[in-house]
Parts: C-alpha cells; structure tokens; sequence
C-alpha cells in the first residue's frame, strides 16, 4: 500500500475538485445501491408465495438479510483497512449483481435466501463507503458528509418500491434485473471514478473515524465475551435506557415492514403495485418530516420529548394499521368495496397510519442519535454510535423473526398490532428518560 507522497497530484486527497467528484460518485453510488435495494421489496414476498413459502418463511427472508448484513460489516471493514476500500466496494456492488440475477432466476426457495443472504452481505458495504468519506474529508466536515449520504440513501429508497412495484405488473422477474442493471451501472461508475483512499500515513495521533469504530464495536458484539463487556460498560447509564429504546423501536418497525406486503395481500387484496406505492407514500413521508419537522420540534421541545412523541405516533400508527380490519368491522365499515379493492374507508385509516408511522419513525430515528451524542464524551462518541447500530441491528434480525409467526397462527394484523404496544411501552421509558435527563442537566 503506497504513501500520501506517492499520489499524483489529482488524486482526491491531494485535488479539492477530484475530491468533489469522488465524494458525488459515492453519494450516487448510495442512491442506486437503496434504489436498487427497493425495487425488490415489494416484489419479494409475493414472488417467496409463489414458490409456496409460508408467512413465517416470508419474514425469516428479512432476518437472513439483516443476519448477513450484522456478520459482514465489520469483516468488510477490517478487509477494507488492510487492502484498501476501492476492492470491497467493487466487490460488494459485484455481489448485489449476482444477488439480484440469482433472484430473476431462481427456481426453488432455497436459492431465495441464498440470494438475500448475498444481498445481505453485500449491503455491508454501507460502512465502507461511509470510511471512504471519513477518508476523504476531515473531522469537522464529517457529519455534513455523512447527512448527505443518508439523504441520498434515503433518496434511493424513496424511489425504488414504487419503482419495483410498477415493473413487477409487467413480469414478476423484471424488477430483480433491472435492480441488476442499476448495479451494474453502479458498479462501472465505481470502477471509472472511485480511487483508492485508504494509505499508509504513518501515526497522526487522530481518533479513528467513527465509521471505523462502529465496525469493531459489531465486531466485537459478535462474541458473547463482547456482549458481556458491552452491557457492563453501559449499565446505569442513559446509554442504557436509549439502547432498550432503540432496539424495542426497530423490533416493532422491522417486524411490521416484514409483513407489510402480505397484510396488504390479505387484507385488501393488493399485488406489487399497490404495495410499492404505499412504500414510497411512506418513504416520501419520513423524507419531510425529517427535513421541516425534526428540527424545529426539537427546537422547541427538545430530544427527549420528541422522542416520546414519535414513539407515541409509531404506537398509534401500527394499531391502526394492524387493526383496520377490525375498526372498520367495528364501525360498521366495508373494509373492501363491491369490485373487492380496498373500500374509501380503509384507505383512509391506512393512509392516515402511513402518515403516523413515517412521521414517528422520522423524530424517532433522528433523536434517539442525536441524544446518543449528547450522552456521550467525546471519546465515546464512536463507541456508543456502534452500540446504537448493533442493537438496532440486532433487532432487525429478531423482529421477522417474532412477525412471521404472529401473522401465520395468530392475525394477520397481530405483528403490527404487537409491535405498536411495544412502541407505547416504549413510549413511556422515553418519558422516563426525558426525566432523567433533565435532572442530570442534559436537557
């Protein structure tokens, strides 16, 4: 691996405009891999039924994704550190091509996860093009880097289920190939203009780069010897309480994005397109809030506050998603019209629980980091970002886990149903932190 010294003059980390370009060739290198991603969503549970899987097997599609995803980050990240990041992120976009093709022509169940399992691991990716952008901008420039990152991953998403579920009413397959095109395409823009930037610089007595230190903490975090020193070294503290928080809001959320498609399926008879457009009336929901509301509600209110507002509108949101079967029953309402689509009604509570759901998820996401970093000194910042992300992880692998049985033997509204009572405890340990802390003053 050469030096600084060695670099030509218009490499990235020598030449602000070839940083520039390297710094967009990433952020749309995120775009297309989210949008990618996307696509698939609503096309796969649909496409898992077909191969006769059951709802159980239909969510353990999630956890075996988000399973691979925890497992190879941080050995992504330790191959990045030593033969630098340009091979992993060709190699992992390369992934994603060959997860999408084995999905368009899978023939049996088997090959479905074998295919997410890829995808999975190819996604871990994410950590290594944020050490990329660690690599290339400094310490102070860091978060504003890495929030447009998010924003363009978020973008991605925003774009692709309603994107998916369009190509999925032409032919079932198209969506995995066209998500195969784009990484394609993904995978020569990385080639042609994503340098190396990880060299030997010799010691700069700088901390590591956060990215950096979240990948070893999962890393550690994947022995039970790790697990152990983690807990003790939070216990007591507020770090404790948003980790119970964290993980029981993602449990709740992941089990419900596991079964949404087979609830619409059940429930209203709805196929790919339907399904992708109220995924992306989600995704452009929580896009907005982000941007016109966190920031002024936590201005006001402050972290914990909103928190337990955006807990409590998730709360609400998943019952009355889950339970508009019921409600309408209740109020004496059709839930499907006489043409067997979803009658006004039902849309409506939907649209309403949508509205809920990506605006909770939308305060909750981003004050639970933000309240991280307030806990945190800062030589723990990193640490304790990486205790946040595993658990919120960790609970995307236990959350199917829990919905798919919960939609096969007991309702097909009971994952959501669960998962919102879930949030409202949760609600309430937020309110118990709020309290907390501002008696210590941290808020």
């Amino acid at each position: 691996m050469p030096t600084l010294d060695e670099l030509p003059e218009d490499h990235p980390l020598k030449n602000e405009g070839a940083k520039r370009r390297a710094l967009a060739t990433v952020a749309f290198t995120l775009f297309l891999d989210l949008m990618g991603f996307g696509i698939i969503l609503p096309i796969l549970p649909f496409y898992a039924e077909s191969m006769h899987a059951t709802e159980t097997m239909v969510a353990l599609l999630s956890t075996a994704f988000s399973a691979a995803q925890f497992v190879m980050a941080p050995v992504l990240g330790r191959i990045s550190d030593r033969y630098g990041r340009r091979p992993v992120m060709l190699v992992s976009i390369a992934g994603s091509i060959a997860s999408a093709l084995v999905l368009g022509f899978a023939n049996a169940l088997w090959l479905v996860f074998v295919a997410r399992v890829v995808a999975g691991s190819s996604k871990a990716n994410v950590s290594t093009a944020h050490a990329y952008v660690a690599d290339l901008v400094p310490p102070e420039q860091r978060a504003k880097y890495m929030g447009r990152m998010g924003a363009a991953m978020g973008m991605g998403f925003v774009f692709g289920p309603g994107i998916g579920g369009l190509l999925g009413h032409v032919f079932t397959e198209l969506p995995f190939f066209v998500s195969a095109g784009l990484s394609l395409i993904n995978l020569g823009m990385a080639a042609l203009w994503l340098p190396e930037t990880h060299f030997r610089q010799g010691s700069t007595g700088e901390a590591p780069a956060m990215s950096q230190t979240k990948l070893e903490v999962r890393a550690k975090l994947l022995s039970a010897k790790g697990i152990a020193g983690a807990i003790a070294k939070i216990r007591g503290t507020h770090m404790a309480w948003l980790i119970v928080i964290v993980f029981c809001f993602m449990l709740s959320f992941a089990g419900m994005e596991s079964t949404m498609a087979l609830f619409g399926e059940r429930v209203f008879a709805w196929g790919y397109v339907e399904t992708g457009l109220f995924m992306t009336y989600i995704g452009v929901n929580m896009v907005v809030f982000q941007g016109l509301v966190v920031g002024r509600a936590v201005a006001r209110f402050g972290e914990g506050a909103t928190l337990a507002v955006g807990l409590i509108m998730v709360a609400i949101a998943l019952i009355l998603l889950g339970g508009v079967g019921h409600f309408s029953r209740l109020l004496g309402l059709a839930i499907v019209d006489a043409d067997g689509q979803a009658s006004w009604s039902s849309l409506a509570f939907y649209a309403v629980g949508g509205l809920l759901l990506s605006g909770g998820n939308g305060l909750t996401s981003a004050t639970t980091s933000a309240l991280v970093s307030r806990v945190s000194s800062a030589d723990e910042q990193g640490w304790n970002m990486g205790i946040k992300e595993s658990a919120s992880s960790l609970a995307r692998v236990s959350g199917p886990t829990m919905a798919g049985p919960l939609f096969q033997h007991v309702d097909a509204g009971a994952p959501m149903i669960v998962g919102g009572l879930i949030a409202l405890v949760n609600a309430k340990v937020a309110l118990l932190l709020r309290s907390r802390l501002k008696r210590d003053g941290l808020q």
